[in-house]
């Protein structure tokens, strides 16, 4: 699993070129730009050898990847990812692994807790402020903003527009069994924008419902899982968030804490107005006797 801060201190260059080339890379130095993505902390401290059987390519490979990226070797591309990593925040990771392994608790338990704490930590590291403040500013100012998701992440797009409906017009969550989703997405014009909310392995649908706000000029998010996400280079703006866990199933713990800070910046910029209309709302609940504290 990547240590949380990896992501927030590796060359964001070296990534994002990585993430804007993947898809026109041959189909072996696809495989390793992926697997570079996802593991930068093995790319930083395995060797070439091993890097490459890891991740199913010979090390000529690993080589060539480098060499496209424009380094001399692979060692200097290595090195790359060793910057200002060695001697940042293992320390911290270390004891966290130890005290995991001390008391009376689950070694489970233990193990899902730090993952869980590891992948809130790197979600919220791995992203720019800007890239919060930019889709923030989106879901505030779209006249809709479509929340689609699928599977496990559908409850995530009803949580955010519920919450976020208090604070603004406009959140539209795709519901199943009401219409499908390129139904619900018909009337999308360039004044609307479709939020993405997809994990490996991803849903046909959320593809389909991008691909057309993309034709109809809408502005287009995701938050996802991993810069080889197939979503990351279909989107104007994009949110990652790690799911690696001992769960059977990928945590959503990261995605959840991604999209509640994500409505907490709209708020934030919102001048005051999200505020008066969640005042508004929460005196109508209060009135009407639906909910106590």
């Amino acid at each position: 699993m990547v240590h949380p801060l990896l992501r927030g201190i590796m060359s964001h260059s070296i990534l994002d070129r990585l993430t804007a080339e993947l898809a026109e890379l041959p189909t072996k130095l696809k495989v390793a730009a992926k697997y570079a993505l996802d593991n930068p902390d093995r790319i930083a401290f395995g060797s070439m050898r091993g890097v490459a059987v890891e991740c199913g390519v010979s090390s000529p490979t690993m080589l060539r990847l480098a060499r496209h990226l424009e380094f001399d070797s692979y060692e200097d591309f290595k090195a790359c990812f060793q910057n200002e990593i060695a001697g940042n925040s293992f320390s911290s990771r270390a004891g966290a692994l130890m005290g995991s392994g001390t008391g009376v608790g689950s070694p489970l338990i233990d193990r899902l807790k730090v993952a869980a704490l590891d992948n809130v930590t790197s979600a919220m590291t791995q992203n720019a402020p800007e890239t919060f403040k930019e889709m923030a500013t989106i879901l505030r100012t779209a006249e809709t903003t479509h929340l689609v998701a699928a599977g496990s992440m559908y409850w995530i797009a009803a949580h955010m527009e519920n919450t976020g409906g208090i604070a603004f017009r406009g959140l539209r969550t795709a519901r199943p069994g009401t219409a499908t989703v390129l139904e619900t997405l018909s009337l999308i014009g360039p004044k609307d924008a479709v939020l993405i909310i997809a994990v490996s392995p991803y849903a046909k649908v959320a593809v389909n419902a991008l691909t057309y706000a993309n034709e109809a000029g809408a502005q287009t998010m995701a938050i996802t899982d991993r810069r080889s996400s197939p979503f990351a280079t279909l989107v104007n703006h994009c949110l990652f968030a790690p799911t690696a866990s001992p769960h059977y199933y990928p945590s959503v713990v990261g995605i959840a804490a991604v999209a509640e800070a994500l409505l907490a910046c709209a708020v934030a910029g919102s001048q005051g107005a999200a505020i008066k209309r969640i005042e508004t709302v929460e005196k109508l609940r209060l009135q009407s006797g639906a909910y106590f504290e």
